[in-house]
């Protein structure tokens, strides 16, 4: 008990002292790397009683773990968005802030591969319960049907009038599918029961604080990431990866924190959710508030989440369950497509 309490202290004292770094908004090396440094001592404490946190509210309110790893994935996602929204305002960081948010999925589901390794590496399977998949596999088709459109419209507005964007009306058929998705996911979780009661309000506290320190630590590690990648005047593509991959740091945290504790269904289901909700749901909020331009580079990206989301799919409806072979495969084609997509910073 007192070990907890001293991680509630320490994650309390260190969430507050990121929130003054937030703040001042220092620019210099030294304040981008203490901020780097409290960004991941934070996300490393704060996992474990986020994912605490969402199993007693699971219990609580009778929602489904899988459920819980959703809406967990659009908490950890939230910093992400914000600050790409805010990139998206600045014209010279709005091309960054489409492939991050485009990136960040990519890293979800190189991150899924790995975890399914991670469990599967001595044998057995990652069991996925059938009803758990049945409007997941729906919104995967939907992401990899809108993301195709969207390729096959951007190569063909290339090739007849030059630098299209995409028209903004197209973000409310995304935001629309998944917020149809939500609704029928959550309906389905209510018919299977409510409140099956928790035990104390404990889980209430850790999961503030958990939230909150993921919250604080995705802004101070991408933060610090941006201003090492200005200071040093990356390329685009190779900037957009760093940003990404650091902002996709605190989802990961919480997705193998959730497996390593035995919450193997709300760790899948988070990262899943965090591939599909890059596209369809922070993408279309980056369409609204800024042009979103069908470059080489971002088509491409729509190509990436096609085909590496489809290999998911597949690898998940074939049996309801994830193996070793299959964890090795999702894994390699994202980072295939992670590879390949910065082999275009020397060609573009």
């Amino acid at each position: 008990m007192l070990c907890v309490r001293g991680r509630l202290v320490a994650i309390l004292g260190l969430t507050a002292a990121g929130a003054v770094l937030a703040a001042l908004s220092l620019e210099g090396a030294m304040p981008a790397l203490a901020s780097l440094l409290v960004g991941l001592a934070l996300v490393t404490l704060s996992s474990d009683p986020a994912v605490e946190g969402f199993r007693g509210l699971s219990e609580r309110t009778g929602m489904s773990e899988h459920m819980a790893g959703i809406v967990s994935s659009m908490a950890s996602n939230l910093p992400e968005a914000v600050l790409a929204v805010f990139m998206a305002l600045s014209p010279h960081l709005r091309e960054v802030a489409v492939l991050t948010v485009m990136l960040a999925s990519a890293f979800n589901g190189l991150l899924l591969g790995a975890l399914v390794i991670m469990l599967t590496y001595r044998g057995g399977r990652v069991r996925v319960p059938r009803e758990a998949l049945e409007h997941d596999v729906e919104v995967m088709r939907v992401t990899i049907a809108f993301s195709a459109l969207i390729l096959g419209a951007g190569l063909i507005l290339n090739v007849f009038h030059g630098r299209p964007s995409l028209p903004r009306e197209i973000s409310a058929f995304m935001l629309a599918s998944y917020a149809g998705y939500l609704y029928f996911v959550s309906k389905a979780a209510g018919e299977r029961g409510r409140s099956r009661g928790s035990e104390g309000g404990g889980w209430a506290l850790s999961l503030a604080l958990g939230l909150a320190g993921i919250l604080v630590s995705a802004e101070l590690i991408s933060s610090a990431a941006e201003f090492m990648v200005r200071e040093l005047g990356l390329h685009v593509v190779v900037a957009a990866t760093v940003i990404a991959f650091a902002g996709s740091v605190p989802e990961h945290f919480l997705a193998l924190v959730s497996a390593k504790r035995g919450h193997v269904e709300l760790g899948v289901s988070n990262l899943v959710s965090g591939v599909v909700q890059s596209v369809m749901v922070i993408l279309p909020l980056l369409s609204a508030v800024a042009p979103l331009y069908l470059d080489g580079y971002v088509l491409y990206q729509f190509l990436a989440v096609a085909s590496t989301l489809w290999v998911t799919k597949k690898a998940i409806v074939d049996d309801s369950a994830l193996t070793l072979d299959e964890g090795v495969y999702i894994m390699m084609a994202h980072l295939l497509g992670i590879v390949l997509f910065d082999e275009l910073s020397w060609l573009m």
